[in-house]
């Protein structure tokens, strides 16, 4: 049955791998792969060091402001003490009970002013008022405004006629306490109990990385079946519209032709997808390595979230290989969908006709995800785990994150594979039969039926 099958793979693989689009596509995408990190992060520090190294406020050039309030309550200038602006930490503020009476104060001062609160057309208006022998520049002074608005808070409450005390009074005047369930039956808070606050961030990343992760492995099959899929179904009926198959029959077995080319087309699909991964895998730790070298003291993103998955015990190296396996898996699964559809059609214009045997599966699977509650926080119900269409889409994440054990993800795996050999025989089987037909174009039901005839 797989008389020459080495030659056939051999053969389709140079095909697939040799021709300038695929060498071309796959280099560029490695190079971005391997840059775009490292320029990412170095664009990412750069930004962040220019927020480090910002000029300080622009100061309003007084060291004594004089405050009058008509708000009807008198406000307590503690609210303004401690400024951390380097500009505005200096600066002491007196209470006066009128304009004209802290223009008096002022003026005996070269650098102070008088800033006035009053109410008009129900809001608050602020003005600063400089005196005669004030030395300050009427543009320097109106940076004060501008301290103003980072500093609303601070404001409102002076305006308010809050003293300080009482606020503090009023802020400790109230107890907040947070468990988590198994912390509230012990009497321990989160802060309190560590195991409980470790759980409850272990949930919370769970819940995020359950409700992305399907929607990522998704977006990569999908890539992958329908870049391959149709080249798969395409190369499926090369001999039979070039009408070589009458004399490639004699030294060769129709199995053998489809299992070949299956294999071969597989093979270029994971040669793609593994150096993408290697290269984007070296560019981050590249990109890592270059950024904390140009910026000391930078920590990169990217290694605080290892860091923290790893405390967290989320995406262990074993449980990515078993969901990249099954992520494989499911890749040849729909794939031998597509050799059928190539496999019943004679030509390539009925391989168009054909793709929905392939594209249709992928789709009824992910609504049916989305309607069963699949790709929800909760997590898939347990039969889309051992249905091989369903948890093609779900396992490889579920695998990864450690949601399901390793008996679930084994026995998955074995379904799914066993399944996609199953479609692969019956591919073979179709091929053979339909190797030298050269009728009108015919259904998957009819093509069944002769095999099925042929085998009884």
């Amino acid at each position: 049955m797989f008389r020459n099958f080495g030659k056939v793979f051999s053969f389709s693989l140079r095909n697939q791998t040799g021709t300038k689009s695929y060498k071309v596509f796959t280099i560029v995408m490695v190079l971005i792969l391997l840059i775009a990190p490292t320029v990412i992060m170095m664009l990412i520090a750069n930004s962040k060091d220019e927020e480090a190294d910002d000029q300080p406020l622009d100061g309003c050039g007084a060291d004594e402001i004089y405050i009058v309030s008509d708000m009807g309550s008198k406000p307590d200038l503690m609210l303004l003490a401690g400024s951390a602006e380097e500009n505005y930490k200096n600066i002491k503020y007196k209470l006066a009970d009128s304009v004209d009476e802290a223009l008096e104060a002022a003026g005996k001062i070269p650098t102070a002013f008088v800033l006035h609160f009053y109410e008009e057309d129900n809001y608050i208006r602020a003005d600063i008022i400089l005196p005669e022998d004030c030395i300050i520049p009427e543009s320097e002074a109106s940076n004060y405004f501008q301290y103003m608005d980072m500093n609303s808070t601070a404001y409102n409450l002076l305006l308010s006629g809050l003293s300080q005390s009482k606020i503090m009074g009023l802020m400790a005047g109230n107890s907040y306490k947070t468990y988590t369930e198994s912390g509230y039956a012990k009497g321990l808070t989160i802060d309190e109990d560590e195991k409980g606050a470790d759980e409850l961030i272990r949930d919370s990343v769970l819940e995020v990385f359950q409700m992305l992760m399907p929607y990522l492995t998704i977006m990569v099959l999908y890539f992958l079946i329908f870049s391959y899929g149709n080249a798969t179904a395409q190369s499926m009926v090369m001999e039979k519209e070039s009408k070589l198959m009458d004399t490639m029959l004699i030294s060769l077995h129709p199995e053998a032709m489809v299992f070949g080319k299956l294999l071969a087309i597989i093979c270029a699909g994971l040669i793609q997808i593994f150096s993408w991964i290697a290269a984007i895998v070296v560019g981050m730790i590249a990109g890592v390595k270059i950024t904390e070298a140009s910026f000391p003291g930078y920590e990169s993103p990217i290694t605080t979230f290892f860091q923290f998955m790893e405390e967290l015990g989320l995406f262990k190296i074993e449980n990515v290989i078993i969901g990249v396996c099954f992520l494989v898996v499911g890749f040849v699964l729909y794939l031998s969908m597509a050799t059928i559809a190539g496999s019943i059609s004679a030509n390539r214009e009925e391989v168009a006709s054909q793709s929905s045997l392939f594209i249709l599966p992928l789709l009824a699977s992910f609504m049916l995800l989305m309607m069963g509650g699949g790709l929800t926080a909760d997590g898939a119900p347990l039969w889309m785990d051992y249905v091989p269409f369903t948890a093609a889409l779900i396992m490889p994440s579920q695998l990864a994150l450690g949601v399901v054990g390793w008996t679930t993800g084994l026995i998955s795996l074995a379904l799914t594979l066993a399944l996609a050999l199953v479609l692969v025989i019956v591919a073979g089987k179709i091929y053979k039969a339909m190797s030298l037909y050269k009728g009108n174009k015919v259904k998957l039901g009819d093509v069944l039926k002769l095999i099925t005839a042929k085998e009884a």
